[in-house]
């Protein structure tokens, strides 16, 4: 963490717009909005790019040699060696790590930014004029204005990522048409696809689209999972429904908090109906002893509201602040809070209230420092 502290601040200032994971004040909704105003603007056409095995293949030579370009002092590059030369332990067997950075590590988001940067800079000096990159860690997305400048696009990564010892996952790297909704792509938990504007249909006859995002299928069966897994009827040792309340609202208000700047009003109404479902059956099960016969015991969702349940339905709201151009950015919007706070990555900071920011998992299982 002191490593952390100190190198953080170094290799921030040198690194670009382009950039938006694990960096002070910066977050994935600023990402997500970069990506919906460029759309907007006319770039239709992206590369939705994934990198094989991104954090096994980083080259640890290369690595240090960007290192010790920005810091001389040899104790701490002999420090990062040490850690990138740890070797793993897996069901008690000790394995050497001859490539990629330790995952879990409190300067491993540090260090694979700092890889890729040289993606960005590359991108910036000789690839501006095909399209925008946008990235967040190891995901990223270039959205151009044509077919041929998207494939450029694709032909101009591996190009450099030759030099970065990487490659694209053929399976999962594909080129995205949002012209008039044609595709959609999944991005960092949302699902980003055109829709049309049904006020300027209905107002003025025109037909005009727009980028809408909302939570991806992966994240609505990630958040189904776990309010499954809270809501079980044969949880031990739970019989009152507001045990569960209290169990529910971190994971709802999490996603709640990253999903309301997009357009999520369905999925949110879907969540809470399903939630309603799973309360009642729960207490049913409890209850259906005491029920007398042909009675039906049922609940409705201001039962549930009165018991302190978080709502998601009506929670939607404009999307968040776009950071400046400048070195020292504004406020950002967070990430979700789930029930496990990362123990790893908590600095235990405080805002001016005295409020803590912790790092927790989200519905789309990404962490980032959000109020709680």
């Amino acid at each position: 963490m002191a490593a952390k502290l100190v190198l953080e601040p170094i290799f921030e200032a040198d690194f670009l717009p382009s950039s938006f994971g694990f960096r002070p004040r910066i977050g994935t909704l600023q990402a997500l909005e970069t990506i919906r105003e460029t759309v907007n603007a006319g770039n239709r056409h992206v590369l939705d790019a994934d990198i094989r095995d991104y954090f096994g293949s980083i080259d640890q030579m290369l690595l240090i040699e960007r290192v010790s370009r920005r810091v001389s002092d040899r104790r701490v590059l002999k420090l990062l060696r040490g850690w990138l030369q740890a070797g793993v332990m897996e069901e008690g067997k000790y394995a050497e790590t001859v490539s990629g950075t330790p995952q879990g590590g409190v300067i491993s988001p540090l260090l694979s930014n700092l890889y890729l940067h040289f993606l960005d800079i590359v991108w910036q000096r000789q690839c501006a004029k095909i399209g925008t990159l946008v990235r967040y860690a190891d995901d990223f997305v270039v959205r151009c204005s044509s077919r041929g400048a998207v494939e450029e696009a694709g032909r101009r990564v591996r190009i450099i990522f030759e030099r970065l010892k990487l490659t694209l996952h053929p399976g999962k790297t594909r080129i995205v048409d949002l012209t008039e909704g044609r595709e959609g792509f999944d991005f960092l938990g949302c699902h980003l696809h055109m829709r049309m504007s049904g006020k300027l249909w209905k107002e003025k006859r025109l037909r005009r689209y727009y980028l809408q995002r909302w939570p991806s299928k992966r994240s609505m069966k990630r958040v189904r999972l776990k309010l499954k897994e809270l809501t079980d009827s044969r949880r031990d040792g739970v019989k009152d429904v507001q045990v569960l309340v209290h169990d529910l609202n971190p994971l709802l208000r999490g996603g709640g908090n990253y999903f309301c700047t997009g357009n999520a009003a369905r999925k949110f109404l879907q969540v809470d109906k399903d939630l309603v479902r799973r309360l009642n059956r729960f207490r049913w099960r409890r209850h259906r002893r005491q029920a007398k016969p042909g009675q039906r015991i049922r609940w409705d969702r201001e039962t549930y509201e009165a018991l302190g349940l978080h709502r998601l339905r009506g929670t939607v709201r404009a999307g968040c602040e776009k950071r400046s151009n400048t070195k020292r950015h504004g406020s950002a919007c967070g990430r979700p809070l789930d029930a496990e706070p990362d123990r790893e990555s908590n600095l235990a900071s405080y805002d001016g209230n005295g409020t803590p920011y912790l790092e927790a998992e989200s519905w789309s299982g990404c962490s980032e420092t959000i109020r709680k």
